[in-house]
């Protein structure tokens, strides 16, 4: 396998600071530690261990044999997951005990990093996409091979787990679909009989809204992070016919990619000004994300922003009626309205690699479980609402709507990736800090756009190293 340092306490902290969040716990097979290998290895002895792990039929190993860890992110895990635990278990002995935890997500990243450090991590654990967690790649597994549900995924989901020079190490497994929220039974009270499609009709809409004193929508702008720089800052970006890849890799290269006349970053800035801070609520600015959401679950407001698919569980819980009428779609920013795209946040889990080929492999095999059994997907659309990633998934008629809209506008092409999670963890606190400046009015869109431009040139010149 390939050379692996441990990585140092102080620096894993910050790795994993803005992920969901997620619990380990360790356990032994019946024959071994079951633990990760933290040591050097070779190349060859990668090889070696790699066509090991790939020819275990895990339906030889002996009854009891091999005890599994899941530690995951919380948030759709929480619920019930002992249905997914039991209904593998039930065709395969060889599984003595499964056991998963789901901590919060402030204590996640410091247990995965003690996890480490007694080398007990857990067999399946969360990494996701992009580069914000690219210290943890070395802990994690190929899974192109062993893997079944491998072969399931399209060319992007594949090239978007590959990470390094580890192979593809993310299993995709369920969407999160980030827009607008509409509640539309007042989308018809006042009117409308569609979602609005561009910035022009967002703004009508809006309008139309003032005028029968209808609150449009409570932007919970105290939550910097979530709802200006990660859910809805990167809509520029996905506009683009590429995603944002090539605009994000200048950007991260520190070349001036010209924002004041960027046609994507202008058309978001004029949301921002035209529509969202005029007919954002008074205080806008120190709300936070449950105060927004628990006013839309309340109907007090006609949209959500910033927020998506994976307020199922929350709507059941506080407002259940509307889950018969709410609509997940893009925030329009352009006036164009197929260029609008859903920001696409992909939740993914690895196996850690581990000194036991029979628990890699039964690692693997339970993660290609969850992400594409008939059970597994039963579980996830039809119990927790989730969106299922794998798109020769059936989706079920018992899919809440906003998860429909979801897998709806992701197999039309409306959806892309969160450019988000390309982005080093370095400079979030720099672009939350240029974010809350700019919709408190405290700096002007020249001046956000700078700013904007270089934090990119600062990181490419080693200022935050």
């Amino acid at each position: 396998m390939k050379k692996r340092t441990f990585i140092a306490l102080a620096a894993a902290g910050i790795m994993l600071a803005n992920v969901l969040a997620g619990c380990g716990s360790s356990n032994s097979t019946a024959t071994n530690t079951n633990t990760p290998v933290s040591s050097v290895s070779s190349e060859d002895d990668s090889s070696e261990e790699s066509s090991t792990v790939n020819s275990i039929d895990v339906s030889s190993l002996p009854a009891g044999s091999v005890k599994l860890s899941v530690m995951l992110p919380l948030g759709q895990w929480t619920d019930n997951f002992d249905t997914l635990i039991d209904d593998y278990k039930k065709d395969h002995p060889e599984i003595s005990e499964i056991t998963a935890t789901f901590p919060s997500s402030d204590k996640y990243n410091d247990l995965l990093v003690s996890a480490l450090s007694a080398n007990e991590l857990p067999n399946i654990f969360y990494i996701g996409y992009g580069v914000r967690n690219k210290d943890w790649w070395q802990y994690a597994e190929d899974l192109s091979t062993g893997c079944p549900a491998y072969d399931l995924l399209t060319e992007e989901q594949i090239a978007n787990g590959t990470d390094g020079d580890y192979g593809m190490i993310i299993m995709p497994i369920y969407m999160e679909g980030t827009g607008i929220l509409y509640n539309t039974q007042i989308l018809k009270e006042v009117g409308w009989d569609h979602t609005p499609q561009t910035r022009n009709e967002l703004l009508q809409y809006c309008k139309d809204l003032k005028a029968k004193n209808i609150q449009p929508f409570i932007l919970p702008w105290s939550e910097i992070y979530l709802n200006l720089f990660n859910n809805v800052g990167n809509c520029w970006l996905l506009n683009k016919e590429d995603g944002g890849k090539a605009t994000l890799e200048k950007l991260l290269n520190g070349e001036d990619v010209d924002l004041a006349n960027d046609e994507d970053m202008q058309d978001l800035m004029a949301t921002y000004e035209d529509i969202l801070i005029p007919y954002a609520q008074e205080g806008a600015i120190s709300c936070d994300k449950w105060t927004a959401r628990n006013a839309f679950f309340a109907e007090e407001c006609a949209m959500l922003v910033g927020e998506g698919s994976y307020e199922t569980p929350n709507i059941k819980n506080a407002n259940p009626a509307l889950l018969d009428y709410v609509k997940q779609d893009v925030l329009p920013i352009s006036n164009t309205a197929e260029k609008n795209m859903l920001v696409k946040s992909t939740i993914g889990f690895s196996v850690s690699k581990n000194e036991d080929p029979n628990v890699v492999a039964c690692a693997k095999d339970f993660l290609s479980f969850i992400a594409s059994s008939e059970p597994a997907r039963i579980w996830h659309q039809e119990v927790m609402g989730n969106p299922t990633s794998i798109q020769s998934l059936t989706v079920s008629d018992k899919l809440p709507a906003i998860a429909k809209d979801t897998i709806g506008l992701d197999q039309s092409g409306r959806a892309k990736e969160n450019m988000f999670i390309y982005m080093p963890s370095v400079i979030y606190t720099d672009m939350e800090e240029n974010w809350a400046k700019f919709v408190a009015q405290a700096e002007t869109k020249e001046e956000f756009l700078t700013r904007y431009q270089k934090i990119f040139k600062d990181l490419n010149d080693g200022f935050y190293d």
